[in-house]
């Protein structure tokens, strides 16, 4: 039996021997006894693990964004007050259900709000369209890439530029020289890997389909980044460059919000961490304290929202 798969955890299950690919090439073949987590990981990215989470310092600056009291009853979310720095990465853990999606759908104007208020740079705002989120510089991966985050019929540069066509028209219709210039460009600077930004997005990987999908909304220039389970499904070679990308971002003051299922992804990437349960934020609390206070209060929550392998 020959069994694909990306999931680490499956092949040290099931597999006798493994064979890594990367990049169309076989970079080796060797038996499954023996061999860590670490040391596939190493195969696959080519890097040492901690190039799969490249957690930087960064200069965190004032509060971009902000929530008072935040809810809506159809979303099912109620008194959320939340904030997001200048080149801070805020995780937001909770299990499926807890209303973590439906809290970035709130903010997005994708689902309406009824109480509470958002303040961007300390000024309220109110947002009842995606595109009115768009103009205030906020952009939002969306958590099902297939079925919201890429159109997959469309080619690689109609789907990077669906969300700045006001930036390449002019009342004689859109640019075309243009949108082909501004996709090779974002390609490029993602490692999309395609023959050509022609290409349909059906026809590329799950993880180039996430940077593609990403590549849309830096497009856009955003101040705030709420970013939906990012490298959920994708290879860890992929993780690795879209969390080097969350650095990058970081570094030139994005605030991000950081939406994951992955116990690993929200300690290694985040700045604080909000802990999501039934609609509230129960927890907020750094990074940082499950390492120093790995019995405080705080980190029990979040533990226990997480299954034991993780």
């Amino acid at each position: 039996m020959i069994y694909i798969s990306h999931r680490l955890e499956e092949l040290s299950a099931i597999a006798d021997r493994v064979t890594v690919l990367r990049d169309g090439q076989t970079i080796e073949t060797r038996e499954m006894s023996g061999t860590t987590r670490e040391g596939l990981i190493r195969l696959m990215v080519g890097r040492d693990l901690s190039a799969v989470f490249p957690k930087r310092k960064v200069e965190i600056g004032q509060t971009v964004f902000e929530l008072k009291n935040f809810g809506s009853r159809i979303a099912g979310i109620r008194g959320i007050n939340l904030s997001v720095r200048a080149g801070e990465i805020v995780g937001v853990a909770g299990l499926v259900g807890a209303g973590r999606t439906e809290l970035a759908k709130t903010i997005f104007g994708l689902i309406e709000p009824d109480d509470g208020e958002i303040l961007l740079r300390d000024k309220p705002i109110r947002i009842g369209h995606p595109s009115e989120a768009i103009e205030f510089g906020i952009a939002y991966l969306p958590e099902d890439r297939r079925r919201h985050g890429v159109v997959l019929d469309f080619p690689i540069s109609s789907n990077i530029t669906l969300a700045s066509l006001k930036k390449l028209s002019s009342s004689i219709g859109i640019n075309f020289g243009k949108e082909l210039e501004i996709a090779a460009e974002y390609t490029r600077r993602l490692g999309v890997k395609t023959p050509t930004i022609y290409n349909a997005v059906s026809t590329l990987s799950g993880g180039n389909q996430q940077k593609v999908a990403l590549s849309r909304w830096l497009m856009t220039q955003p101040s705030v980044l709420i970013l939906d389970e990012p490298t959920q499904g994708i290879d860890v070679g992929a993780k690795a460059e879209i969390h080097e990308l969350m650095m990058e971002l970081a570094e030139n003051g994005v605030a991000i919000l950081m939406i994951s299922s992955e116990l690993p992804e929200i300690l290694g990437m985040s700045d604080r961490i909000a802990v999501m349960n039934e609609g509230r934020i129960e927890e907020i609390g750094p990074a940082a304290e499950i390492y120093h206070h790995p019995s405080s209060k705080y980190t029990e929550k979040l533990i226990a929202l997480y299954p034991k392998e993780n």
